[in-house]
């Protein structure tokens, strides 16, 4: 054993793989491995990625649509040619007004009513004129109404006001003008639209940009029919 010993204390000064042949040359045994500090490999994990999560508001939250706004107003509209519809806000300062000058008890013993005044074809540098007006008694708390006028083509304004025990009328509000749309066809007919049949007699062979009146100058509208009431500048008989 002592000369294993002596023999590899001369191997001194020889690389590690020299020195590992030779040991195992002189006691039959495998060599060794060498420790190498080795490195554990870093665990990983797998993270699910999602979209940072936003608060998601809900249908109608933080909404609030108030039902008044402190303003004094009217606003008529024309629902179709018969029928009209109004709605109105009389703010608290206007109705501390009519407190001031008339008392609480007027208020609370006068009626709400909505006076309409006909003023078709009436100049609307004068809208305080009318030829008539109809008055409407209106239920004390509302703020809206349907009213049935039952005149076609015709313009109108309205008024809000109270209507005092003894007859006297208050005007509150006063509203826009509105005009009723037609419930017939117009009669106005339009002399310098070119008639249906000519333009398809010669779509297609004149050049783009032409005016009716040079359209209706070619000679593919000669002996063409040209209906009762209705004529185009260049149109020659």
């Amino acid at each position: 054993m002592a000369l294993a010993v002596g023999s590899c204390s001369g191997l001194t000064g020889r690389s590690p793989g020299w020195v590992a042949a030779a040991q195992t040359a002189e006691t039959g045994l495998s060599p060794r491995k060498p420790d190498i500090p080795g490195t554990e490999p870093k665990e990983e994990m797998a993270e699910e990625i999602s979209p940072i999560a936003h608060p998601v508001r809900r249908e109608g939250e933080d909404l609030f649509i108030p039902h008044r706004y402190g303003v004094d107003r009217m606003v008529v509209l024309a629902k179709d040619p018969y029928w009209l519809h109004a709605y109105w806000e009389v703010s608290a300062t206007k109705y501390q007004e009519f407190v001031n000058r008339h008392g609480h008890e007027a208020w609370n013993t006068s009626h709400q009513v909505i006076r309409v005044y006909d003023i078709t074809g009436l100049d609307e540098e004068s809208p305080f004129a009318a030829h008539s007006y109809q008055q409407i008694f209106l239920d004390p708390f509302a703020d809206n109404w349907f009213i049935e006028v039952g005149q076609p083509d015709s313009s109108f304004f309205l008024e809000l006001g109270r209507l005092l025990p003894d007859g006297r009328y208050v005007k509150l509000l006063t509203s826009n003008r509105v005009s009723t749309p037609r419930a017939s066809v117009s009669q106005r007919i339009d002399e310098e639209w070119m008639w249906i049949e000519g333009i398809y007699k010669i779509i297609g062979r004149v050049p783009h940009g032409n005016s009716s009146e040079l359209l209706v100058t070619k000679k593919e509208l000669e002996g063409g029919i040209k209906p009762l009431g209705i004529s185009s500048p260049g149109f020659k008989q």
